[in-house]
């Protein structure tokens, strides 16, 4: 058992390791001798005292890569081999994020993704500018590209978004960790970090890690345009060589989707990495399941279809109430608290690792959770447009919110 005496808490040792391996990069391995008031003093338990191994990666298990299957089982590189290592064997190095075989499948899934994306959108486009025509009339569609482009992003993202998460439900739903009578959460941990990493857990990662990269990308290039300029404008000034705008089809919610982005992928690197993807499959699950009616009330949206815009928002409010604000924080968030403690009590991981990473997480969680929140809060404020107003205003698509829908009239769908 691996148990610390006077153990910090997380987030303290979490900026201990920061600090320390910032002053052994600049080569002063000894700075807590010259701290003040026996910060780190050792002997007296000194808030700064405490080290951490050098290490977390030596407590994981290591995973097979190609090569090793290769040797492993005396086969030769080919098509067949490497099929048989990707989608026949478990517990591969495929199954880590941060493995280079691993980051290689990954930078592959994202540029298949944006292929598919180039290939599909302007289709897709194509469906809502007919619809368009026959809904609002060819001259709304002139005067509303924008939209009619935006139709053929809704419209993929409702499939992907579908197919993940009928796909995660197939898995994963008949799995311990969502089954209360089971022992539910507690066997995200159980046998920590030595739980095998399944084919399907597998490439589900990798193609939500790589839906999540491009998402990422896809962000910053709506909501900005770069240029290249002299660097010594006509005036005799100074300037960058790059010149980055805001772009005018920037999100209401650039800020809050960017901090969304950020902190999702670093908790699908390092949640792989750590070899918590139980954890990080049951997150994907509860944000996929409710981003399908998010895409469905936009879609319903664009067609200015009043009652079908109204049962897609009170689906997406109640689905998005029971997932992110309740499953996400008080089924996971809560069952990471009560039983991270297995991994270091059972003499896993080094107790102070243990509870550096776990505050860590759950800190980027809680984050999460707060922007859920706040999106929830312009759901209301984007209810009350619908109730009292009759049209709506989709605040996430433009900085003063864009109005999607029509005021009421009769006979509409």
């Amino acid at each position: 058992m691996v148990l610390i005496e006077n153990c910090p808490p997380g987030p303290l040792l979490f900026v201990i390791n920061v600090i320390n391996t910032i002053c052994v990069a600049f080569n002063l391995p000894n700075w807590r001798d010259f701290l003040p008031w026996g910060l780190g003093d050792a002997e007296k338990n000194g808030l700064l005292s405490h080290l951490l191994p050098d290490s977390i990666s030596e407590s994981l298990p290591k995973m097979p890569s190609y090569v090793d299957f290769l040797a492993e089982h005396s086969y030769v590189r080919s098509f067949s081999s490497y099929y048989q290592f990707a989608f026949k064997t478990p517990s591969t190095s495929l199954g880590v994020l941060t493995t280079p075989d691993a980051m290689v499948v990954l930078l592959v899934l994202v540029l298949i993704l944006r292929e598919i994306k180039r290939f599909v959108l302007p289709k897709f486009s194509a469906v809502g500018r007919h619809l368009a025509n026959i809904s609002h009339g060819s001259e709304w569609v002139k005067s509303n590209e924008l939209k009619v482009t935006k139709f053929g992003e809704y419209l993929y993202r409702l499939l992907f978004h579908s197919s993940v998460s009928i796909s995660g439900i197939y898995y994963f739903c008949d799995k311990p960790w969502w089954d209360p009578a089971r022992g539910g959460v507690a066997n995200m941990f159980i046998d920590f970090p030595n739980q095998p990493i399944e084919v399907d857990m597998t490439w589900y990662y990798l193609i939500q890690g790589a839906y999540n990269i491009d998402a990422m990308m896809h962000l910053f290039e709506l909501s900005f345009v770069a240029t290249w300029r002299k660097p010594i404008a006509e005036s005799g000034r100074i300037q960058t060589p790059l010149n980055i705008k805001w772009s005018p089809t920037c999100r209401g919610d650039f800020q809050e989707m960017a901090i969304h982005h950020i902190i999702t992928n670093i908790l699908v690197i390092c949640s792989s990495h750590m070899r918590l993807t139980i954890i990080g499959s049951m997150v994907f699950m509860v944000h996929d399941v409710s981003d399908v009616p998010v895409d469905l009330s936009k879609l319903a949206n664009f067609m200015k279809w009043k009652t079908s815009t109204t049962v897609c928002f009170v689906l997406m409010v109640i689905v998005w109430l029971v997932t992110r604000l309740g499953i996400l924080p008080f089924y996971i968030l809560r069952g990471i608290v009560q039983n991270a403690h297995i991994v270091y009590t059972e003499g896993v991981i080094d107790e102070r690792f243990a509870r550096m990473y776990t505050g860590l997480f759950v800190s980027l969680l809680v984050a999460i959770i707060t922007l859920h929140l706040v999106w929830f809060l312009m759901f209301i404020k984007m209810g009350y447009y619908l109730v009292n107003k009759g049209e709506a205003h989709d605040l996430s698509e433009h900085k003063k919110g864009e109005k999607t829908i029509a005021p009421i009239k009769k006979n509409q769908q």
